[in-house]
């Protein structure tokens, strides 16, 4: 007894039709069928306050134009980053608001003290930062509205602040011969 296997459609050849070996068909030209065309080259445009350099910009370009991607999916993705920029942004400001509330409450530097903790600290950092490069990073990256390091710079501050020396008690105000030679 003999089962019948069953065929595939496709393995039903038409004898009419030659055989091409799973090759794909030419067209009538004997050239392959086109492939879509492929998407003109574009440049992209950074969105407004997304801060993207002109290197990002052009690798992100040439990525895009690599990845077969038009103009407009390009302009998409490019959105959606400064999206994720501005929210980042966002939640970075939200944080340092956070921080100086909570400097604010502080017992030690905030209530009635916040100013002057404040200038305190002001006082410390312009002292020791003659270049500006620990300002320029604190404001860059958020962490000068950080309590501890307002509280570290505010007690810095305040240690510039006391001019006087332990145990002095105002002998400052006394002549210098007085002061050498107290007994005299």
């Amino acid at each position: 007894m003999h089962a019948e296997i069953p065929h595939s459609p496709d393995s039903a050849k038409n004898p009419a039709e030659p055989d091409t070996g799973g090759i794909p068909e030419t067209g009538d030209s004997g050239n392959p069928p086109a492939s879509p065309a492929a998407p003109e080259p574009f440049t992209l445009a950074a969105p407004q306050g997304y801060p993207v350099t002109p290197a990002e910009l052009e690798r992100l370009n040439a990525l895009c134009v690599t990845a077969g991607l038009t103009k407009e999916q390009g302009e998409a993705v490019l959105e959606h980053m400064a999206g994720n920029y501005a929210a980042f942004r966002e939640q970075q400001q939200a944080q340092g608001r956070a921080w100086i509330e909570e400097f604010r409450a502080d017992r030690e530097f905030g209530g009635d003290r916040f100013d002057a903790s404040v200038a305190e600290a002001r006082k410390a950092l312009a002292m020791f930062d003659a270049n500006g490069a620990v300002r320029a990073l604190l404001a860059e990256t958020g962490y000068g509205d950080n309590p501890d390091v307002l509280r570290i710079f505010a007690r810095v501050g305040r240690a510039l602040g006391e001019d006087k020396l332990p145990g002095a008690g105002g002998a400052a105000d006394r002549p210098l011969e007085d002061r050498f030679y107290p007994h005299m």
